[in-house]
C-alpha cells in the first residue's frame, strides 16, 4: 500500500514538474510582443517546440489575413452603397429643382390661357415626371445596395469591431459617433411609414426634410467608411508586425536544425503575404487610406521622421568631415617632411572615412539593420581580392610612392617611359601632363616598378653645354668668350663655381665644356640664352663653323676646299 501511495505522489510531482517545464515554453501570441523579448523566449526551445511555434504564429497571421479579406469585401459593397446613395442625393436635388421650377411656372401662368403657356407647363410637367422617375430608380437601387452591404457582409459586426479596435488603441474619438450602422434609406422610409406620413413627392416641405435627412445619412455612411479604412490600416500594420515575428521564429527554427524544405515552404508563404497589398475600389477610399498612413506614427510620420533624421545626420557628418579635413590640412601644411600627394591622400581619406561612418550610423539610427550589409561586404572581400589583383597592386604602389616621396605634385618626372609634370595622383594611377600638353594616366604599379627620374626634384641644376670650334680657330679666345658670357648672365649661381674646360680634341673639332649651376626653375632659360649668346660671339670673332668632312662629302659629293 505504501508503495502505491509513493508511486502516486511521484507521478503527481512529476506531472507538476512537467507542467512547470511546459509553462516556460509559453510564448504570448501577440503582434505587439517586442522582438527582443520574443527572441529571448525562444532561446530554450527545441527544434520540435519551434516547429509548433511556427505553426501557431502562421495560424495567427492567416487569421489576420482572413479578417483583412473580409473587411475588404465589405468595403467593396459599402463603396458601391455610398456611390449609389450619392445618386439618390443628386436625384433629390434634381427633383427639388424641377419641382420649384414647375411651381414658379404655374404661378406665372395663372389666368393666362395662351397656347404658349400651356406648352411651357407641359414641358415642365414632363421634366418633373422624369426627375421623379430617376429619383425612384435611384432609391430602389440604393435600398438594394444597402441590403448587400449591411446584411450579406455583416457590416454591423465589422463596424462594431472596428470601433472597439480603434478605441483600444486610443484612436476612436474621431469615429465614436459611427459606432452603429443603421440601414440609412431603408430606415428613413420605415420611419416615414411608422409616423403615418405619406411619401408625397409633390409635398415640397416633406421633400426638403427628406433631402436633409439623406445628407445626414450620407455623412454617416462616409464616416463609417472612414472608420473601416482606419481599421484596415491598423490591420495592415498588425499584419506587418506578425510577419516580422513569424520570420524571427522561422530563423530560430532554422538555427535549431529545421529541414530546409520545411522552412522554404513557410518562407514563400510569408514573402507572398509581405507583397499582399490593400485593394480598395474607389479613389476616395485610396486617398483616405493614404491620409491615414501619412498621419500614423508607424506610417508616414515614421518614414518622414526617419528621412529627416537620416538627412540631418548626413548633413552633420558631411560638415564634420569638412571641418576635420580643414583642421588636418592646416596641421599637415605645417609639417614640411610630407609630400603634397600624401597630404591630399590623408585629407581625402579622413573625410571619406568620417562620411562612411556617418552613413552607417545614420542607417542604424533610422532602423536599418546594417549587419547583413557588412556580412555581404566581408564575404565579397575574398572574391574581390582575387578579381582586383592588378588594382590592389596599383593601390600598394600608390601607398609606397606617397610614403617614400620620389616625386610630388608639380614635379617634372621621367617614369614608365613618360616625361612630363605630375598633375595629380590617386591610389591607383598618376596623371602626368606631358611637355606637349597631353594628359597621360599611368598606373602606379608601372611607375613604382620602373626607374623614376625627378627632373626638378632638387632646387638647383647644372647646365651641361658643349661648344665646338675648328682647329684653325683661337682656343684661348674661345674660352675667354665663354667666361665673359657666363659673367653676363645674372641667373648663374656663384656657388658652385661654373666650370669651363677644353674637354676634348676630336677628329675635326676642339670641344669645350661649359657647366654653370642655376636654380631649377631657370634651367631652360639659361641654357637657351647661353647657347644663343656664345654662338653669336663666336661668329663675331670670325670663328668658322666646324665641318665634318665625311658629313660634307655625304651632302655635296666632295671634300671641303682647303684654305
Amino acid at each position: 500500500m505504501r508503495i502505491r501511495v509513493l508511486i502516486v505522489v511521484i507521478l503527481i510531482l512529476a506531472g507538476q514538474a512537467a507542467a512547470q517545464v511546459d509553462s516556460t515554453f509559453v510564448v504570448p501570441k501577440d503582434e505587439t510582443l517586442p522582438l527582443d523579448e520574443l527572441s529571448l523566449l525562444l532561446d530554450p526551445f527545441t527544434k520540435e517546440d519551434l516547429a509548433r511555434e511556427v505553426v501557431l504564429w502562421q495560424g495567427l497571421l492567416q487569421a489576420k489575413l482572413r479578417t483583412i479579406s473580409e473587411v475588404q469585401i465589405t468595403m467593396k459593397y459599402l463603396n458601391q452603397d455610398i456611390q449609389v446613395f450619392e445618386d439618390v442625393q443628386r436625384g433629390l436635388a434634381a427633383f427639388l429643382a424641377a419641382s420649384g421650377t414647375v411651381n414658379t411656372g404655374r404661378a406665372a401662368a395663372l389666368g393666362d390661357t395662351t397656347q404658349a403657356k400651356a406648352d411651357v407647363l407641359r414641358e415642365l410637367d414632363q421634366e418633373l415626371l422624369e426627375a421623379r422617375f430617376r429619383l425612384s430608380a435611384a432609391v430602389n437601387e440604393a435600398i438594394s445596395r444597402e441590403a448587400k452591404a449591411y446584411q450579406v457582409h455583416n457590416l454591423y459586426l465589422i463596424v462594431n469591431e472596428a470601433r472597439a479596435s480603434l478605441e483600444s488603441r486610443d484612436e476612436g474619438d474621431e469615429y465614436r459617433e459611427f459606432g452603429t450602422a443603421d440601414r440609412g434609406l431603408a430606415e428613413l422610409t420605415a420611419r416615414l411609414r411608422e409616423s403615418g406620413v405619406e411619401f408625397n413627392p409633390d409635398d415640397h416641405e416633406l421633400m426638403t426634410t427628406v433631402t436633409a435627412e439623406a445628407a445626414e445619412i450620407l455623412r454617416q455612411k462616409t464616416g463609417i467608411r472612414d472608420l473601416i479604412v482606419a481599421y484596415l490600416s491598423n490591420l495592415m500594420d498588425d499584419r506587418g508586425e506578425l510577419v516580422k515575428r513569424v520570420r524571427l521564429v522561422l530563423s530560430e527554427w532554422e538555427k535549431k536544425g529545421a529541414a530546409p524544405e520545411d522552412v522554404a515552404g513557410i518562407r514563400v508563404f510569408v514573402d507572398d503575404v509581405t507583397s499582399f497589398q490593400l485593394d480598395v475600389a474607389d479613389q476616395t477610399t485610396r486617398w483616405s487610406l493614404l491620409e491615414l498612413w501619412l498621419k500614423s506614427d508607424a506610417g508616414g510620420l515614421k518614414v518622414a521622421g526617419n528621412i529627416g533624421k537620416f538627412l540631418a545626420l548626413m548633413i552633420f557628418f558631411g560638415l564634420l568631415a569638412m571641418l576635420v579635413g580643414l583642421i588636418t590640412s592646416k596641421a599637415l601644411h605645417r609639417t614640411r617632411n610630407i609630400s603634397q600627394l600624401m597630404r591630399d591622400f590623408v585629407i581625402r581619406s579622413i573625410r571619406r572615412v568620417i562620411f562612411l561612418v556617418g552613413f552607417l550610423m545614420s542607417l542604424t539610427l533610422v532602423g536599418v539593420n546594417i549587419g547583413p550589409i557588412l556580412g555581404v561586404v566581408g564575404a565579397a572581400g575574398f572574391i574581390l581580392a582575387f578579381a582586383l589583383q592588378t588594382t590592389l597592386g596599383n593601390f600598394a604602389s600608390g601607398i609606397m610612392i606617397m610614403i617614400y616621396k620620389p616625386f610630388d605634385v608639380g614635379d617634372a618626372i621621367d617614369a614608365a617611359g613618360v616625361r612630363g609634370v605630375v598633375k595629380t595622383m590617386n591610389l591607383t594611377s598618376t596623371i602626368i601632363n606631358t611637355f606637349d600638353n597631353k594628359l597621360v594616366i599611368v598606373p602606379n604599379n608601372s611607375i613604382w616598378g620602373s626607374v623614376i627620374t625627378n627632373i626638378n626634384g632638387s632646387e638647383t641644376r647644372r647646365v651641361d653645354l658643349v661648344f665646338r670650334i675648328s682647329y684653325s680657330d683661337d682656343a684661348e679666345l674661345a674660352e675667354k668668350i665663354i667666361h665673359e658670357s657666363l659673367a653676363e648672365q645674372d641667373r648663374i649661381l656663384a656657388e658652385p663655381e661654373p666650370m669651363v674646360r677644353l674637354h676634348e680634341l676630336g677628329d675635326f673639332t676642339v670641344n669645350f665644356i661649359c657647366r654653370p649651376w642655376v636654380a631649377t626653375v631657370d634651367y631652360w632659360t639659361v641654357r637657351w640664352e647661353l647657347t644663343r649668346r656664345i654662338r653669336d660671339r663666336f661668329a663675331a670673332a670670325g670663328f668658322a663653323p666646324p665641318v665634318d668632312p665625311a658629313a660634307f662629302v655625304k651632302r655635296v659629293g666632295g671634300p671641303p676646299a682647303q684654305k
